[in-house]
């Protein structure tokens, strides 16, 4: 059986926990895989060993830490890319020749899967996002989130009509309403009890104390939140952080209680032997972060409907802890927020030990790929 895999390059978590689902799919017989992706997608790939055919693609623009829907639609649309990025996939779809479409948020693939009646597998965690929009606050419903709301809801629309199958990862418990829709566990590349003892990554990593691992995501968007939250940490005189900044900066530099990495590909070491978590409110750090029992403080894009749900998700199961950045001093209330979190670490912790999600999402997937032969 051949699946051609379709990742969206925008932000990592896309491509790792696509990797994650063609690790288990590689451990069955006669499944030959191909990939295509873009930007941070296609790059991450290149780095883990994984061919990939770069088809090109966009990226949310830098609009410091502000998500705007309108404005990267229009960017969208004024870009000269998209019909060299279908007619770049429509050459690797004729020379693989695919029994399966599997598309994670790649609108090219879904498309052309429907056009020409290849089955079409797609993975995607908005569903969880429309579900649970009624939980947002009021004061968070700008006219652009209702912008991002009608949209998501046009497309997945689209996807009920024209998938075969739909996988959500999610934490939460949800309700199905598709005979197409599985809600799955989260995706994680790898679990805890598949890497070393925390003790022997610090002795690899020479780490002689506790840390907290501070990333700030993988998109342009999210690479201003670093040079904020630097000078903040920094105050922090008796807890030392690992950052990784996204290429903030382009080598490693030691400050005196922080160490800055342009970028850690594989950041799972260090979310295994860290103390806590600081990052962006992605579904695929907040996953790791419940997998491997890491109390997290979680920071949405402002105004992107998606992070801000996971993060109001991650503070209602008690899982962990969301700073949410208004017209406010940005400095301020992350100054605030940290401060908190520090003091609430031991509890969500607690909260941690006691959730039942393992991060089985990937297996569940690839189980039913195949089942569906």
């Amino acid at each position: 059986m051949k699946i051609l895999f379709a990742v969206c390059g925008i932000g990592l978590g896309h491509a790792t926990r696509s990797h994650a689902i063609i690790n288990q799919l590689n451990k069955f017989k006669n499944v030959d895989l191909k990939v295509t992706s873009y930007r941070a997608s296609y790059n991450y790939f290149k780095k883990v060993g994984i061919p990939s055919e770069d088809i090109g693609g966009f990226d949310y623009k830098d609009r410091q830490f502000t998500f705007s829907a309108l404005y990267n639609i229009f960017d969208f649309l004024k870009s000269p890319g998209k019909l060299k990025s279908y007619q770049t996939f429509d050459k690797v779809f004729n020379s693989f020749k695919p029994d399966i479409i599997f598309s994670d948020n790649d609108p090219y693939a879904f498309f052309y899967a429907y056009k020409n009646k290849i089955p079409n597998y797609t993975l995607t965690n908005l569903f969880t996002t429309s579900n649970n929009f009624y939980k947002l606050p009021k004061e968070f419903v700008t006219k652009d989130i209702m912008l991002q709301k009608f949209s998501i809801d046009r497309l997945l629309s689209t996807i009920l009509k024209m998938g075969d199958k739909i996988y959500n990862p999610t934490f939460e418990q949800t309700l199905k309403y598709s005979e197409k829709l599985k809600y799955t566990d989260v995706i994680v590349r790898q679990k805890p009890e598949e890497l070393p003892s925390e003790s022997k990554i610090r002795e690899e990593l020479s780490i002689d104390k506790d840390f907290y691992y501070v990333h700030v995501g993988g998109s342009d968007i999210e690479r201003y939140l670093f040079y904020i939250l630097k000078k903040i940490l920094l105050s922090y005189k008796d807890k030392f952080f690992i950052v990784s900044s996204n290429y903030a900066y382009q080598e490693k530099t030691k400050y005196s209680n922080m160490v800055v990495y342009p970028f850690i590909e594989n950041p799972l070491p260090y979310v295994k032997s860290c103390k806590g978590i600081i990052c962006p409110a992605g579904h695929s750090g907040i996953s790791e972060a419940i997998v491997f029992k890491k109390p997290s403080l979680v920071i949405p894009v402002r105004n992107h409907i998606e992070q801000l749900i996971n993060a109001i998700l991650l503070e209602k199961y008690g899982l962990g802890q969301s700073c949410f950045l208004g017209n406010k001093n940005i400095a301020d209330t992350l100054k605030e927020a940290i401060t908190s979190f520090f003091n609430n670490e031991d509890k969500i912790k607690t909260n941690l030990k006691l959730s039942k999600i393992n991060g089985n999402g990937a297996e569940q997937i690839a189980k039913d790929i195949i089942s569906s032969i």
